[in-house]
């Protein structure tokens, strides 16, 4: 089961194709353009420009060939969020009718909605943007295909040079007193890695980290981290106490979270 196709390699994608690759898996990454492509087989990577239409899979169709498994990665477009779902749906059916390959569908934990509570797989999806409604249409569709299929809900993705800080210490804050729901770009390559690697497994797995602290608390460590002005925060508005459970895939599998303190 090591023929990976990763259908989408935009800032998580390419990494895990750099380095599902660098442990001698058979990859294929993609991009919606010959340019991006070119930049994929620039990384090393066996590159190809593939783009999901309304009407199905378009572009070097070859891509899906002899995949054992294919790693949807593809978030909603602002500009397109409303056929998300549909297009999911049409390559699902183009798979169906041509691989048997699995499916990991990478969705968002933004389909448990903005409320307060605790939340883990069995929860049931209350989504409530125009997003997360069209990947849970698209999640349905998965768990529903004849291929058998993996539903991945991401926490927010951090890293090195990828953090919210970046974008919110100039405006102020929200929700100051609610907690974190991220995920190191390490800990998610590594929890779809171990998914890759038990294809008996089926069903829905959150990836977030366990560590959650306040916001107020975390973004201004951050800001001090990236040496930004210090962050200002609302005082007004309800408090959103939202918390993701994600130790599903450490029960049924080895993986472990690395990186158990997000403020560092």
């Amino acid at each position: 089961m090591k023929r990976i196709g990763i259908l989408g390699c935009g800032w998580l994608g390419t990494q895990l194709a750099s380095s599902l690759n660098a442990q001698k898996w058979v990859v294929k990454a993609s991009r919606t353009s010959s340019e991006g492509a070119l930049e994929l087989k620039h990384h090393g990577l066996n590159s190809f420009c593939v783009f999901v239409a309304e009407e199905g899979p378009q572009g070097e169709l070859s891509f899906f060939d002899n995949l054992d498994q294919l790693i949807v990665s593809i978030p909603p477009k602002r500009n397109t969020v409303s056929t998300y779902g549909a297009k999911i749906k049409q390559l699902i059916h183009y798979l169906e009718s041509n691989s048997n390959c699995k499916i990991l569908l990478l969705s968002s934990t933004s389909i448990y909605g903005k409320k307060s509570g605790r939340f883990d797989e069995n929860s049931i999806p209350d989504p409530q943007t125009s997003a997360s409604q069209e990947l849970l249409i698209a999640e349905d569709a998965v768990l529903r295909s004849k291929n058998p299929g993996v539903v991945v809900r991401l926490g927010g993705l951090v890293g090195e040079k990828r953090n919210p800080i970046f974008q919110l210490h100039h405006r102020e804050i929200p929700n100051p007193k609610g907690h974190i729901n991220f995920i190191y770009q390490k800990d998610a390559i590594g929890g779809i890695e171990k998914l890759l690697s038990k294809p008996a497994l089926g069903g829905v797995f959150n990836l977030v980290s366990p560590h959650h602290p306040i916001r107020e608390d975390y973004y201004t460590f951050m800001a001090k981290k990236y040496h930004l002005p210090t962050p200002k925060f609302e005082t007004q508005g309800t408090v959103l106490k939202r918390w993701i459970n994600a130790s599903k895939i450490e029960e049924e599998t080895d993986f472990q979270y690395q990186v158990n303190n997000l403020l560092i």
